[in-house]
C-alpha cells in the first residue's frame, strides 16, 4: 500500500513531490523546535525537584540535629547545677525509695531548697511535644524511670528475670537509631512500633566520671512528616533518614520504616550519587557524629510522568503547527485533489465489480479528458460482457443442466433394481428400512437449493450405502470421515453417489465378507479434497489408461466406459474451472482411490479462491 501511494501520489507526481519536501522542512524544523522546548522545560522541572528535595533534606536534617542537641543538653544540663547532679547521681546508684528519704534530708539541711530530677524530666518532656517518651535508667539499680506526655511518670524493674533490656543497656549503641525492642515491650508498645527515633545520651557521675546510666528520648516522627509536607510541598521523591546500621528510622513513603532498607549499604557508600546518577535524583546529607544519614531520592522516571501534561501540551501545539503549515499551503489544490480522489473512487468501484459506475466530469482539461475516456471503455467493457462472457455463462449452465438430467435417472434405476434384487432374494422383511434410507435419499436429490455443503452430498452418500449394507448383510461396511471446515464448503449435488455406484456394479466382489469403502473430506488452505477409496477389484491398467487419457478430458463424450466418473469430472471443470476436477488411481485386484478436489467458495460473490 505504501508502495502504491509512493508511486502515485509522490514519485508520479509533482505536486506531490513539492508538497512533500515543504511539508518535511517545516515539520523537521517544528519538531526540532518542540524538542528542544521540551527538552529545557524537564530539565528546568528536574532541578526544581532537585532543589525542593535538597530543601527538604535540609529542613529534615536540621530538625533531627536539633533533636539530638536537646536530648544531649538535657544531660549537659544536669552537670551545670551541681545540686542536680548529685540527686541524679544518687537516683542512679539508689532504690528510689533511698533517693525520697535523701531528698527529704537535703530539703532540710539546705533549710527548704527543693531539687526534684523527677520534675526536671517531666518539664523536659513537658517543653517538649516531639517526645514520645523519655527513659532514664540505672546501670548499677536495673531500674528504668518511663516519662511520657501527659501522664505520671513510672518506675520499671528491669532486672527481672527473661529481660534483655539491662544486656541491650549495657551493648555499646548508636546514638541515633530505632527504639530498642526490650525497651518498647516494656513500654506496652509493639515491637514493630513505627514513628519512633531513639537518641541515646550515657550519663556518667561528674565527680568519678563512672558511667551511671543513660538518657533515652523516644521523639516522635510526626514533625518530621509536617516538615516533608510543608517544605517539599508536592516533592514526588522520598525522603529517608537511615541510621548507621541501615534502618530507616523515618521514610516519608512509609515503606521501609522501622525496617532495614534493602539498599541501604549502597545508599550509605561514597558512590551511591554515581550509581544512581542515570535514572534517579540522589542526594544525602550525613551527621558523623550523630551516625545518621538523611537520603533524598526521586526517580527521573516519576517526575517526568507527574509533568506529563506538559509533554502532552506541546506535543498538542507541535501538532497543530504542522496542520496548519501544511494545510494552508495544501489548499491551493483542494479542487485538484477532489477531482484526482474522484476519479480514484470510480476506479475502486469499478474494480469491486460495479461495472455501471461512470464519471460526471464536463471540463475538457486533461482530468476531463481522462474520465471521458474511462467512461468509453467501461461502455465497451459492458457491451463485450453481455455478448461474450454471459453467453458462455449461460452454455456452461445449460450442459450442467443436461449432465445432472442423465445422472439422476441413472442413480434412481439403480437404486429401485438393489430393492427388486432384495425382495427376490429374502422376501419383504427389510424393506421397511430400505425404503425409509430411498425415501429420504430422494427427498434430498430432488430437494431444489441454490447450493449444497459437502455435509449435506456425504449424508445422501451416507443414506445410499445404508441401502447396499442392509442388502448385502455382513459382507458389505462403511467408513465416512469429514475432517475440520470441509463439511460447510459449498459445493454440487451428486458429485459422489456415481462413484459409490461405479464400485458397487463394478468393483465390489459378492464372494468376498470383507468389502468396504471409505469417504473422508479434509480441508487443506482454500481447497477441499474429498476421496473415495475401496477394495475392490480395481481397475486394469489399460482401462485405466483409456480413463485418465480420453474419459476424463473435458469436452470429450465417448460412449461407454465409466459415464459416472466423467460427468463429475466434467460438472467440477464447468463450475470451478482448471482448479476443479477428479483423479483416479487403481491396482487391478487391490482397489480403487478417486481423489476430488475443488476451491472454497469465498463471500457471497460465487468467487472461488
Amino acid at each position: 500500500m505504501f508502495a502504491r501511494f509512493y508511486r502515485n501520489r509522490i514519485r508520479n507526481s509533482l505536486f506531490g513531490r513539492w508538497i512533500l519536501l515543504f511539508s518535511a522542512i517545516a515539520v523537521l524544523s517544528i519538531v526540532t523546535l518542540a524538542y528542544g522546548a521540551h527538552w529545557y522545560l524537564s530539565q528546568s522541572l528536574l532541578e526544581k525537584e532537585l532543589d525542593s528535595q535538597k530543601k527538604t533534606m535540609d529542613a529534615v536534617n536540621d530538625y533531627v540535629t536539633r533533636k539530638y542537641e536537646a536530648a544531649h543538653n538535657m544531660v549537659e544540663n544536669i552537670y551545670r547545677n551541681q545540686t542536680l547532679s548529685e540527686h541524679s547521681s544518687f537516683l542512679l546508684q539508689h532504690s528510689f525509695d533511698a533517693y525520697i528519704q535523701h531528698k527529704l534530708d537535703r530539703y532540710f539541711e539546705f533549710s527548704g531548697e527543693a531539687v526534684n530530677v523527677i520534675s526536671y524530666f517531666d518539664n523536659a518532656i513537658d517543653d517538649d511535644p516531639s517526645i514520645g517518651h523519655l527513659l532514664l535508667y540505672s546501670a548499677e539499680m536495673q531500674y528504668m524511670y518511663v516519662f511520657k506526655q501527659n501522664g505520671p511518670f513510672k518506675l520499671v524493674e528491669t532486672g527481672a528475670g527473661g529481660s534483655y533490656i539491662p544486656d541491650a543497656m549495657a551493648l555499646d549503641s548508636l546514638p541515633v537509631d530505632q527504639p530498642n525492642p526490650w525497651l518498647l515491650k516494656a513500654l506496652q508498645l509493639s515491637p514493630r512500633e513505627k514513628g519512633l527515633v531513639s537518641m541515646r545520651v550515657p550519663i556518667n557521675d561528674k565527680n568519678t566520671y563512672k558511667n551511671i546510666g543513660q538518657l533515652v528520648v523516644l521523639y516522635q516522627t510526626d514533625a518530621i512528616k509536617q516538615i516533608v509536607r510543608r517544605v517539599g510541598g508536592d516533592m514526588k521523591g522520598t525522603i529517608l533518614v537511615l541510621s548507621a546500621d541501615g534502618y530507616a528510622l523515618f521514610d516519608s513513603s512509609g515503606t521501609y520504616t522501622g525496617m532495614r532498607h534493602p539498599e541501604a549499604d549502597v545508599l550509605q557508600s561514597l558512590d551511591a550519587e554515581e550509581r544512581f546518577k542515570e535514572d534517579t535524583l540522589f542526594t544525602k546529607l550525613t551527621n558523623s557524629h550523630a551516625g545518621y544519614t538523611v537520603v533524598g531520592m526521586s526517580s527521573k522516571a516519576e517526575v517526568a510522568k507527574a509533568h506529563r501534561g506538559l509533554s502532552i501540551t506541546i506535543l498538542l501545539i507541535t501538532v497543530l503547527s504542522v496542520l496548519i503549515v501544511v494545510t494552508i499551503p495544501s489548499a491551493m489544490v483542494v479542487n485538484y485533489a477532489k477531482r484526482t480522489g474522484k476519479i480514484i473512487r470510480f476506479m475502486r468501484k469499478v474494480e469491486s465489480g460495479e461495472l455501471s459506475a461512470r464519471i460526471a466530469d464536463d471540463k475538457d482539461d486533461e482530468l476531463g479528458q481522462i474520465s471521458r475516456s474511462f467512461n468509453e471503455m467501461l461502455d465497451e467493457l459492458t457491451l463485450y460482457i453481455d455478448r461474450v462472457y454471459k453467453a458462455e455463462i449461460r452454455e456452461k449452465k445449460t450442459e450442467l443442466a443436461a449432465l445432472q438430467a442423465r445422472v439422476n435417472p441413472h442413480f434412481l434405476y439403480n437404486t429401485l433394481e438393489v430393492i427388486r434384487m432384495r425382495a427376490l432374494s429374502q422376501g419383504a422383511e427389510d424393506a421397511a428400512e430400505m425404503i425409509y434410507s430411498l425415501s429420504a435419499l430422494f427427498r434430498n436429490i430432488v430437494r431444489d437449493k441454490p447450493s449444497y455443503s459437502v455435509k449435506e452430498e456425504v449424508e445422501m452418500c451416507r443414506l445410499y450405502l445404508e441401502l447396499f449394507r442392509i442388502r448385502y448383510k455382513d459382507k458389505f461396511s462403511y467408513r465416512i470421515d469429514v475432517g475440520a471446515g470441509a463439511g460447510s464448503a459449498e459445493t454440487m449435488k451428486l458429485i459422489l453417489q456415481p462413484i459409490i455406484e461405479n464400485y458397487i456394479v463394478h468393483g465390489m466382489r459378492k464372494d468376498r465378507d470383507d468389502n468396504e469403502i471409505v469417504i473422508t473430506a479434509e480441508r487443506k488452505g482454500s481447497m477441499v479434497h474429498i476421496q473415495v477409496r475401496d477394495n475392490g477389484n480395481g481397475i486394469a491398467p489399460r482401462k485405466l489408461e483409456e480413463l485418465r487419457a480420453v474419459q476424463l478430458q473435458p469436452g470429450e463424450r465417448t460412449e461407454g466406459g465409466s459415464f459416472g466418473m466423467r460427468s463429475v469430472h466434467e460438472r467440477l471443470r464447468l463450475v470451478y474451472g482448471e482448479a476443479g476436477g477428479l483423479t483416479v488411481s487403481s491396482r487391478e485386484g487391490d482397489g480403487t482411490i478417486v481423489s476430488l478436489h475443488f476451491p472454497v467458495k469465498k463471500g457471497d460473490q460465487g468467487i472461488y479462491v
